[in-house]
């Protein structure tokens, strides 16, 4: 299994509640279109910082694909090219917008998601 995370951060001219309606009911219904995705999952967050070093997360997608190449598959589909669109309207594009990551190990200590 290849799994991405995925931490994103809101366009600043969008409030928070639209942000969140969007991305859950218009941007991650369109991954069930996608066969190559075997899990899609959508954190709403707040961020619980304590200081302004860094820009707040809003939210965070955790990915899974057989393999990379299937998310690559994915990504080169016209429904994933749809739903780019969407996500440019709400996410900013920028390395403190959208950070994709490799999920190399999920350590579960206590339970599971």
């Amino acid at each position: 299994m290849f799994t991405i995370l995925v931490v994103v951060r809101k366009k600043e001219d969008i409030s928070i509640e639209e942000f969140r309606r969007v991305w859950k009911e218009e941007y991650g219904p369109m991954y069930k279109q996608m066969p190559q995705v075997k899990s899609y999952q959508q954190f709403h967050l707040t961020d619980r910082r304590k200081d302004d070093a860094e820009d707040k997360i809003d939210g965070v997608a955790i990915l899974s694909f057989e393999s990379e190449e299937d998310m690559n598959t994915a990504w080169n589909t016209e429904v994933y090219k749809e739903a780019a669109k969407i996500r440019e309207s709400i996410m900013r594009e920028t390395s403190v917008g959208v950070h994709v990551t490799g999920v190399d190990e999920i350590v579960s200590i206590i339970g599971s998601i």
